[in-house]
């Protein structure tokens, strides 16, 4: 069952101990690793699509891999399964990979659990802790940037708030011994409140990039092993106020150690213990902000750090609006002192909302905290947010409230001024008796003029699209890969696209400050149809700065044999050339867009778009729900018909009196009001955007290319699959996926469709 390529993982329980099984008995079993037998494994099978593959659990004996069959009250070798009178089925399982490296096992509709008393019992409704497991295999997590979607879009069969406190101990990831081919980071911190979060999404970001990477809680005494965890993981990362203790207690070498500074004081205070030499001994130096940067300057520190920034997860907080202004959070200690000096000053924050009649509510302080995975529920609990510190390397609270879309309020330190010039909060003075008047005069407004206050805070949470860590991850990793060195990556300056099959760098000219935050267009184009992609810019002159041209495939070129091994297309499919070229053209970018982990916006040649598509898709995506997958900016109405779901009924469109037949120009500059509609069907792909989610989705339920057939369930309409645009009519139920109607794009008349062309001619 095994392919080749796969080796059968090793798997380890959330309690640190491992699947073995008792040879004696033959019973599934999970015990110390010191002391049970290396002789359970998990093999893999057929992939499932997208991240999930099938596979079974064997028993390693006498060099023979015998299956295990498991049931609600224990598991066992097949061969003891008979003895038991059980039925002898090997049991197939749905392998799920999850964040961090986590992972579960599900089969007919329940979860593998381990038991604390030892058990394996194939019983759970739910995955919860116990249903946790770690592989020693890379090949049972790597699911290319998508370890945050699996558990944002699963059901209530997770756990998810069990899942995310979850914290995988590295011994239990040194135990398994797994490789990678990038370093393992061991950060030592404070798993908790702001720093928490951030290595919490560290972990999470960097391990979709194939980094191992964990914490150490370095409020616990690990001098018992460390030296153990040294030997696995290749680099220390810590912020400069657990240096000391690495390096003096734990006995870590400096060059190992890759030191963050989040605020002015841990420099100061690491200064006083080791000296202002001590930054270049350590493998590298960075910090958070720039202000922390100049603070490193300031402080005459000779090592130039590297600034590797905070940033949020911006879907964990996207949330809706509040209506009016009644309450005012705050999100961090009341008040800390160091060196003396009081900087967190919460009591003015409370002062500025009492005086404006307002309800003042704290998520927690450092002696009473909630867990930041429940900070998401605290920003929709109130309305506003409020900063009120003399000195900040973040705060991390004003992004999260920002993405949370409430109105926004802070002193101008840390990375605030920059965010709030970027949109996402109001700077308010930092004396005390102006904060005070300020900030209650601001929030007296908005509290009495609901219309403003709703509008600024829609603008806010739009403005914070831009602080999720996806603008910032890169240099974390740069951090880390390329101690040192001040250069940055190439990929903050290249733009990936697919050629052919191959992966290529094209460099991507910078926006104008008019562009920023404008859609990438990833125009699909044959390489010998220049006179297409001339016609394209001249008839959209507007979208050229903003378009990247993606090298079509030819589908009277590729290797059919090759596809079917690579599991693209099966023998029985029935595509002509031309529509299989265009379905891997597409098919290409749904993979650019999981292995990136972002949005993509996706062209075809012969289009023409609104005057206004830069400004208006912009608008759109910002006021669509979270959770959407795909939009679709065009689509095929003449001759086709539209199927569309709106909820209280389902819909057959039927299109006539086409005004823009042959008048594009009459199109483009339309000012109609737009606004999107759930697809229950709809053809063509002349331009939509797709998040990672919705192209993981398509991937799994359109391929492979086959010959089938495409019901319309409730019209009496089944289709055979003859082209992607119908594959996708299956996929458009389970997906969040919707219409721009208007549409803002529209085939160009003038233009033959190439796909048909190829196709008449086979």
């Amino acid at each position: 069952m095994n392919s080749p390529s796969y080796k059968p993982a090793r798997l380890f329980t959330a309690f640190g101990t491992v699947i073995y099984v008792e040879p004696l008995t033959g019973e599934l079993r999970h015990g110390p690793v010191e002391s049970s037998p290396a002789n359970a494994f998990f093999e893999s099978g057929n992939r499932l699509g997208g991240a999930n593959r099938q596979g079974r659990l064997i028993h390693a004996v006498n060099g023979s891999a015998e299956p295990i069959s498991c049931y609600s009250g224990t598991c066992f070798s097949v061969s003891q399964s008979q003895r038991e009178n059980q039925a002898v089925d090997p049991t197939i399982f749905e392998f799920i990979p999850l964040e961090r490296g986590l992972l579960a096992l599900k089969s007919g509709g329940v979860f593998l659990s381990a038991i604390p008393d030892g058990q394996m019992r194939l019983s759970a409704p739910v995955c919860s802790t116990w249903e946790l497991f770690v592989a020693s295999e890379n090949w049972c997590t790597d699911i290319a940037g998508l370890g945050g979607e699996i558990l944002r879009a699963a059901g209530p069969e997770f756990d998810r708030s069990g899942i995310h406190g979850y914290i995988i101990h590295p011994v239990i990831r040194a135990r398994t011994n797994r490789n990678s081919k990038r370093p393992r980071v061991l950060i030592y911190g404070y798993t908790k409140w702001s720093h928490g979060r951030v290595y919490y999404d560290i972990m999470r970001k960097l391990h979709d990039l194939g980094f191992i990477v964990d914490i150490l809680d370095w409020q616990i005494n690990n001098i018992d092993q460390v030296e153990y965890l040294s030997k696995y993981y290749d680099v220390w990362m810590s912020a400069l106020d657990g240096v000391s203790t690495l390096v003096d207690r734990y006995q870590v070498p400096y060059d190992r150690i890759i030191a963050i500074s989040h605020h002015e004081f841990d420099i100061r205070m690491l200064v006083e213990q080791k000296g202002k030499d001590v930054f270049d001994k350590f493998a590298n130096y960075g910090v958070v902000s720039e202000s922390v940067y100049s603070a490193s300057m300031m402080l005459g520190i000779p090592r130039m750090p590297e600034v590797a920034s905070l940033a949020i997860d911006y879907q964990s907080f996207f949330s809706p609006l509040p209506e009016r202004l009644t309450t005012v959070g705050y999100a961090t200690s009341m008040s800390v002192q160091t060196y003396g000096v009081e900087w967190k000053r919460g009591d003015l924050a409370e002062a500025a909302a009492e005086e404006a009649g307002l309800i003042f509510k704290v998520a927690g302080s450092t002696a009473n905290q909630i867990s930041f995975h429940d900070m998401p529920i605290f920003y929709q609990s109130v309305d506003a947010v409020v900063t009120s510190s003399v000195n900040e390397s973040g705060p991390l609270s004003v992004m999260e409230g920002a993405a949370a879309g409430r109105l926004v309020i802070g002193t101008s330190v840390g990375h605030f001024p920059l965010k709030a010039y970027q949109g996402g909060g109001i700077i308010a003075p930092i004396e005390p008796s102006k904060f005070k008047a300020f900030t209650s005069a601001t929030l007296r407004y908005y509290k009495e003029n609901p219309a403003a206050f709703v509008e600024k805070c829609y603008m806010t949470r739009e403005a914070a699209r831009k602080f999720d860590w996806q603008y910032s991850i890169d240099e974390w990793v740069d951090l880390i890969e390329r101690p040192g060195s001040p250069a940055k990556s190439s990929r903050l300056a290249t733009r990936i696209y697919i050629d052919q099959g191959s992966i290529s760098l094209a460099p991507v000219a910078p926006q104008s400050n008019g562009e920023a935050g404008s859609p990438l267009i990833h125009l699909i184009n044959l390489d010998r149809s220049i006179a297409r992609l001339s016609k394209y810019q001249a008839n959209n002159p507007h979208l050229v700065r903003n378009t990247l041209r993606v090298s079509a495939i030819d589908g009277a070129s590729v290797d059919r044999d090759q596809l079917i091994k690579e599991g693209f297309i099966t023998e029985d499919c029935t595509y002509l050339p031309g529509s299989l070229g265009c379905a891997l053209s597409h098919i290409n970018l749904w993979k650019l867009a999981v292995s990136e982990n972002k949005i993509i916006t996706v062209f075809e040649d012969d289009v023409r778009a609104s005057f206004d598509f830069l400004t208006e898709s912009a608008r759109i995506l910002s006021n669509a729900p979270a959770d959407w997958d795909m939009i679709k900016w065009g689509f095929l109405f003449d001759p086709l018909f539209l199927w569309l779901d709106f909820s209280f009924s389902k819909a057959k469109l039927e299109f006539y009196d086409r005004r823009y037949s042959k008048q594009g120009t009459l199109f483009q500059s339309d000012k109609s009001s737009r606004s999107l509609i759930r697809i229950a069907h709809s053809f063509g792909l002349q331009a939509y955007s797709l998040t990672p989610r919705g192209a993981q989705k398509l991937l799994e339920r359109c391929l492979p290319l086959k010959k089938r057939t495409i019901p319309f369930p409730g019209t009496g309409v089944i289709l055979e699959d003859t082209g992607i645009d119908c594959a996708m009519c299956a996929a458009y139920s389970s997906m969040q996926a919707f219409i721009c109607m208007p549409p803002l794009v529209i085939a160009d008349d003038e233009q033959l469709s190439e796909r048909e062309a190829a196709d008449r001619a086979h």
